[in-house]
């Protein structure tokens, strides 16, 4: 197993590596932003002019120096490279079968399930990997460029809207995963997934607006990451984190059971 998850993480090393760049970097400018804005009236503007929807989605986030810190965690782009990521990374079975590895990795006496935990392990550790450069990276810009009479953010609240970003993540990279189990192209299977996760952002997004959206919204992974009111300290936690953790554990589950029965 570690030999399987070194190796899988040996190929995709430079990629992991410059994502973790990007968020670093990105991490570092929103501080540097948020210093400069602190110096004005910005944020109080922001918050007045902002369109209504986007107050609904990150409010808090714009309205004070401690809220733009935690801006990363909120925007958009940013969660979705982590899903993205995700999905790439959990559909390692498919790249195999495509380029006719597997015949190579159970050439070994190697249990099928063993393929899915490998790809499951390598998911999980790379965007624990990714959260947590932002969680360092956020700690680490804060002493070096925060304002001496800055109010920084709530260490829980850092924790919970990380913890929310990964488990988004892992339910889709568990999707992602399962559906590996019937595909033969590796590219078809992020596509497919990387549609469904924007699609299901924008039913996020359209839910406070448009009646129709409200009915489905509750089939989204975002619809349990609700990014403002974690900042607000109004969300229920428990509650998003169960059904977060319970999706992506279902999703697994499929994962095991397709492959084990696949023919390869």
């Amino acid at each position: 197993m570690t030999a399987l998850v070194l190796r899988s993480f040996g190929r995709a090393k430079i990629l992991t590596a410059s994502l973790a760049v990007v968020l670093i970097a990105l991490q570092l400018a929103i501080i540097a932003a948020a210093r400069s804005f602190s110096d004005g009236n910005v944020f109080e503007r922001a918050s007045q002019i902002a369109p209504a929807f986007l107050l609904q989605i990150m409010g808090p986030a714009l309205a004070s120096f401690s809220g733009f810190v935690m801006f990363a965690y909120v925007d958009p782009l940013i969660v979705m490279l982590v899903v993205v990521f995700a999905i790439y990374l959990a559909t390692e079975p498919a790249g195999e079968i495509e380029s006719n590895l597997v015949d190579l990795v159970l050439a070994r006496p190697v249990a099928r399930h063993v393929v899915v935990s490998r790809s499951f392990l390598v998911m999980a550790l790379g965007t624990l990997l990714m959260s947590g450069s932002m969680q360092a990276t956020t700690w680490a810009g804060l002493w070096w460029m925060a304002p001496p009479d800055a109010q920084w953010p709530v260490p829980r609240t850092v924790v919970s809207l990380s913890v929310h970003v990964t488990l988004v993540a892992w339910c889709f990279g568990c999707i992602a995963l399962a559906a590996s189990g019937w595909a033969r192209r590796r590219g078809a299977v992020i596509g497919a997934i990387g549609v469904v996760a924007i699609a299901t952002y924008l039913v996020e997004v359209l839910e406070p607006m448009w009646a129709p959206a409200r009915q489905v919204a509750w089939i989204s992974p975002f619809h349990y990451y609700r990014a403002g009111r974690i900042i607000a300290g109004t969300a229920e936690d428990a509650r998003n984190l169960a059904v977060l953790g319970t999706t992506a554990l279902t999703a697994m589950v499929i994962a095991y059971w397709r492959y084990q029965r696949r023919d390869l």
